[in-house]
């Protein structure tokens, strides 16, 4: 998994010809573990940056960066954070000369979490899998545009876990 998302970032700068973009979004996730019926719905902050492949942009490739910032309860008094979680996707979108561009992202996600309960202890899970994401972008201006994204992280365990976001982003 880190091969992967190593490679794709080394490989974005090289293949883009278009410019780039990079962003910062608030991100809701919930998390449903397959070994229980309630889920929890802690917060992240994330990172972006991304490349263009052609001029139109309506192709590209970017990695992404979370870091958790606000815990909830799964059961039990049991709490739920993300610590961090990193990931790689490709990216097709409508082009940048429409006001409000539809796009689509595909690629792989990494994401640790920690649980801790009442009583004292904390445990971890990692939760790695292919992730699928639609969203939309909103012309500000024309450097600036804001994001509205849903995307989920697939695990195969039977994991489920989902983030919406939404984000102010910076072309260049």
């Amino acid at each position: 998994m880190k091969k992967v998302l190593f490679a794709a970032a080394l490989t974005m700068p090289l293949v883009a010809n278009a410019g780039g973009f990079a962003g910062i979004d608030i991100i809701s996730s919930k998390i449903e573990p397959d070994n229980t019926t309630s889920s929890a719905k802690p917060e992240a902050l994330q990172f972006k940056f991304g490349s263009w492949i052609n001029k139109d942009e309506t192709l590209g490739g970017e990695v992404r960066l979370g870091l958790g910032i606000d815990e909830d309860e799964l059961s039990n008094n049991v709490d739920v954070e993300i610590d961090r979680y990193y990931g790689a996707y490709f990216r097709g979108q409508f082009p940048n000369t429409m006001p409000v561009r539809p796009y689509g992202l595909i690629g792989v996600t990494y994401m640790e979490t920690t649980e801790k309960s009442d009583l004292g202890g904390s445990d971890g899970e990692n939760y790695k899998d292919l992730s699928l994401g639609l969203g939309v972008d909103f012309t500000i201006t024309k450097t600036l545009f804001i994001n509205l994204e849903y995307m989920r992280l697939v695990d195969r365990s039977g994991d489920e876990i989902t983030h919406v976001g939404l984000g102010l982003n910076g072309r260049f």
